[in-house]
């Protein structure tokens, strides 16, 4: 190295440390002609030019320089405050990015950690929700930068992996509910759009297909098992939530319902979550634990939007029928997707005697029933039985002009349980009304037959044989229903009406 040579770097030096760039520039080019592989001259150029605004040729000093056999990290932080001196954020970001690795590199994870720390303050500050969402996905579990977390002594102290997926959490969450609504004023206004329930369905479904959080909150629960309990519960209902939410695009869905239906029973067996109590509701069809599942849920959520229908189920054949039917009508009202809310509907109706309401409730609670399956892929074959027997019974006491709807009502009814008695009963009824005595009164015999101690089918059997002119028959059918009930009002008035009909000295048993 000439004494020139010598001589020049040690001014170009001097007049970067004083501030004196301009002249450090000319000196930096003169060095270049001399040695264009100098490394140090390449770094005062790149800091000369960036107090001259001179951003280009900085950048593509420092680029040089990365390339140089004696390269350090001073090339990739001059770049960094390159960028961040021109206020080009996007570069100053990908630069920060770029000396990150190269500190990784090199085994300095503390300094690589706080590299990383400026990156999310600058996407941060720049909005850019998106970005910064991917930067914290690449610090999670399984991320390319994830050995950061465990650095010690750097300043700020990095986040545990909980407050990192609950801060993910936060971001993907608030960012996926402002594309829909965004992306929803959009297309609503467009011609041939359609509905707009068409449309947000559409556009969430385009939008979950892109977000990454039920897999954010999958991790969240899985690192919160080692923690308190109560923080695993809090995330566990979290995810149940979001994934409820979504469950329509959530594939494959049997899996998806599968593990809702696990964290549903989790958050039941600790008190939590009104949804979850909900869910295990609808999913049990009225069958043995809706006894145990509705008291709860009253009790914990007595505002969640199945308690009236849970109030209006508990209350069904207490005294205060008048409460329950009202708490029917809400359940109408704010449950209306609800089968087993709809279902409570019918009832309702059905011991109002409201039997043109309880047709309509019934048609509503059939269709809260198809889209429930449809959604969870569970069949609800006992809630289905009880809307078809009672809009049936409806529809046969209208009147003979609904008689057709009540039978086939009853006969889909004894497809689905063949052992259904009230079924076969109302059957045999349904077939009197159309004229079909003989027929009717052979469908009430075999039920009388296998079901002796049943003394509304007695009562029936006895109705259509005085329909059909068979007296002696109504008053021996009707004999075996007191028998078997005594106190019933409606069997001992059939008798007397039948024993009034034989006329002469029978009628005065009547």
């Amino acid at each position: 190295m000439s004494v020139i040579y010598k001589a020049k770097l040690k001014a170009a030096k001097t007049a970067v440390s004083e501030k004196n760039y301009d002249y450090a520039y000319d000196l930096c080019h003169d060095l270049l002609e001399l040695d264009a592989t100098s490394y140090p001259v390449h770094i005062l150029l790149g800091v000369s030019c960036q107090h001259m605004s001179k951003w280009s040729e900085g950048a593509s000093v420092y680029e040089k320089a990365k390339l140089l056999p004696k390269a350090n990290t001073l090339a990739w932080q001059g770049v960094c405050a390159l960028y961040e001196a021109s206020g080009d954020h996007a570069k100053h970001t990908e630069a920060l990015r770029e000396l990150c690795d190269r500190l990784i590199a090199e085994g300095n994870l503390q300094k690589a950690w706080e590299c990383m720390q400026k990156v999310l303050v600058l996407l941060e500050g720049a909005g850019d929700v998106r970005r910064l969402v991917r930067a914290l996905e690449e610090l999670a579990p399984n991320g390319p930068y994830n050995a950061l977390l465990d650095v010690n002594g750097a300043d700020p102290q990095p986040p545990t992996i909980v407050d990192l997926l609950n801060r993910m959490y936060r971001l993907e969450s608030d960012l996926d509910s402002r594309l829909i609504e965004s992306e929803v004023n959009k297309r609503r206004t467009r011609l041939g759009a359609g509905p707009i329930s068409r449309v947000r369905t559409e556009v969430r479904s385009e939008v979950y297909a892109e977000s990454g959080l039920l897999t954010t909150l999958t991790q969240l629960v899985e690192h919160s098992m080692s923690g308190p309990v109560d923080q695993l519960l809090e995330n566990e209902e979290l995810y149940f939530e979001c994934l409820f939410d979504r469950i329509l695009f959530v594939e494959p869905r049997n899996e998806a319902v599968a593990q809702l239906v696990n964290l549903a029973e989790d958050l039941v067996s600790n008190d939590k979550c009104s949804r979850a109590f909900e869910l295990l509701i609808e999913m049990d069809d009225v069958g043995d634990r809706v006894a145990e599942l509705v008291p709860k849920l009253v009790e914990l959520f007595p505002d969640s939007v199945l308690a009236p229908a849970a109030r209006a189920w508990m209350r069904s054949d207490a005294v205060d029928a008048d409460m329950a039917n009202g708490d029917a009508d809400v359940a109408n009202g704010d449950a209306r997707e609800s089968p087993f809310a709809q279902l409570q509907v019918v009832k309702s109706m059905e011991r109002m005697g409201r039997d043109r309401a309880c047709v309509d409730a019934a048609a509503r609670a059939r269709n809260a029933q198809h889209e429930f399956s449809e959604k969870y892929g569970a069949q609800l074959p006992r809630s289905r039985l009880q809307v078809d027997l009672a809009s049936a019974g409806s529809y046969l006491r209208i009147g003979p002009e609904h008689a057709g709807d009540a039978e086939e009502l009853f006969r889909v009814c004894l497809e689905a349980d063949a052992k259904c008695t009230e079924a076969a009963l109302g059957l045999g009824l349904a077939t009197c009304a159309l004229g079909n005595n003989e027929e009717g009164c052979q469908i009430l015999q075999q039920l009388v037959d296998s079901d002796p101690l049943n003394h509304r089918a007695w009562g029936g059997l006895a109705n259509a044989q005085l329909a059909a002119d068979n007296t002696s028959g109504a008053i021996h059918a009707y004999k075996q229903a007191i028998a078997v009930d005594p106190v019933c009002a409606e069997h001992h008035a059939g008798l007397a009406d039948a024993y009034w009909r034989l006329g002469g000295e029978w009628r005065s048993d009547k």
